[in-house]
């Protein structure tokens, strides 16, 4: 059975940053300049066509030339278009965003995280893309698609596309004499075990909202959904959440696999892939954004990423980025030309060669693409088990605010992980109906 897509009608993760920048970097072309949170940049265009100014995450615009900056440029020149490109802190863009828009003023073009369109649609602060969109769609992940989607219209065009997997440490499987990495949950308890002692831990968990994440992969493999059909009911709360609920909370409460460090892991990503980095941790569940951090603070670090381990069914938690036009900008269909040339091959191959992420273009991540890092394939592959959650409003306040405190209370011991998760859905529940 495949899980259902949870951002589609029914039927149906850098180095140093937070989850909810999960965005590349960029930075400006012709004019650059660096401020304390905040990059900034322009194309070489003269704006004789017209100007458009495009707001991301500081990870996507440190200051200085990148990929972004770089096209933004190559649009410039080719449209006689003066870009200007802008970026601020991962966690105050979305807030400043909201504000600017709402008080009329703002960028053409934003580049968010998937999780948020939903929540600046419901603001009525993005264009409606659906007629644009739809006759392309097919050439994206559906997943992607989903995660755009907010009451049946598109308000985005997938970016890039991210979901977690499991890393292991190939020496320390190899010392437990394990002889491959875990493909069930019992396998993976199993491993985790054999894995722990001297100092060393089988598995790496999060605290707040890193724990609340990386608990929907489980729910999906175990069958279960998120929230009701129409996004009116949380529901994972369902005998399928719980048990997946009860088993992940468990390998830190009753197998002791996991390092009791984990309970600061609170601020960053950073944070979280540290006990892997330095082999305290043999196993960790990691979006393809930990490969370039690894990669630099552990050159020597031998490791594999296989997929997610499975109950009834594989399944992960989809991420990434998305472009979308805002209803603040002046042009739109200058601001749409701008998005797909954007989102095109071409312009995606230079996403994948400049920021070494993977697009969201189903026609460009194939063998050739997932060729070229043995690592990153296993990301492509699970591109097609990969689940958004829930296009809805409140859904920051749900998996940021409730599910991280509900999982806190939880590994504190305050609280029985079933009493926490119903008092969870319940809480939940009422933010999906809160208009």
């Amino acid at each position: 059975m495949r899980p259902r897509v949870e951002g589609r009608l029914p039927g149906l993760l850098q180095a140093k940053a937070s989850r909810r920048g999960f965005l590349i970097g960029a930075g400006s072309i012709g004019l650059a300049t660096a401020m304390a949170g905040c990059g900034s940049g322009g194309s070489g265009g003269s704006g004789k066509n017209g100007t458009l100014t495009i707001w991301a995450s500081t990870t996507f615009v440190p200051g200085g030339d990148s990929a972004l900056s770089k096209a933004a440029g190559e649009f410039g020149t080719k449209n006689d278009v003066k870009v200007t490109v802008q970026g601020f802190a991962a966690n105050d863009l979305i807030n400043k965003i909201t504000t600017t828009l709402s008080g009329g003023g703002g960028p053409d073009l934003v580049i968010v995280d998937v999780s948020q369109v939903a929540q600046l649609a419901a603001a009525k602060l993005l264009a409606d893309l659906t007629d644009r969109v739809t006759p392309i769609k097919s050439q994206f992940f559906p997943g992607n698609i989903a995660a755009a989607t907010s009451e049946g219209k598109i308000y985005a065009v997938p970016y890039d596309t991210s979901n977690v997997a499991l890393f292991y440490n190939k020496k320390m499987f190899e010392k437990a004499g394990i002889s491959a990495p875990p493909t069930t949950w019992d396998e993976l308890r199993s491993a985790a075990k054999e894995l722990t002692g001297g100092g060393k831990y089988g598995y790496m968990l999060g605290a707040k909202g890193y724990g609340s994440y990386l608990y929907w992969p489980w729910l999906w493999q175990n069958g279960g959904q998120v929230t009701s059909p129409d996004f009116t009911k949380a529901t994972f709360d369902s005998p399928e959440g719980l048990e997946a609920w009860q088993f992940y909370a468990d390998l830190y409460l009753k197998d002791n696999v996991v390092p009791p460090t984990f309970l600061g892991v609170t601020d960053s990503w950073d944070q979280f892939l540290q006990p892997f980095m330095t082999e305290t941790v043999a196993m960790m569940p990691m979006g393809d954004f930990g490969i370039a951090p690894l990669t630099k603070g552990n050159p020597k670090l031998e490791y594999g990423v296989a997929p997610m381990p499975k109950k009834v069914q594989s399944a992960t938690v989809l991420g990434g980025n998305a472009v979308a036009v805002t209803k603040a900008a002046k042009n739109a269909d200058l601001a749409w030309k701008f998005t797909s040339w954007l989102t095109s091959a071409e312009q995606e191959k230079v996403l994948e060669e400049g920021y070494k992420r993977i697009p969201a273009r189903t026609d460009i991540t194939g063998s050739e693409f997932a060729g070229k890092d043995p690592a990153r394939a296993v990301f492509v592959q699970q591109a097609a088990t990969a689940v958004s959650r829930p296009p809805v409003p409140n859904w920051g306040a749900i998996e940021w605010g409730v599910m991280a405190d509900a999982w806190d209370s939880v590994i504190q011991k305050k609280k029985a992980p079933a009493d926490a998760l119903k008092a969870a859905a319940t809480d939940s529940t009422a933010k999906l109906t809160k208009k």
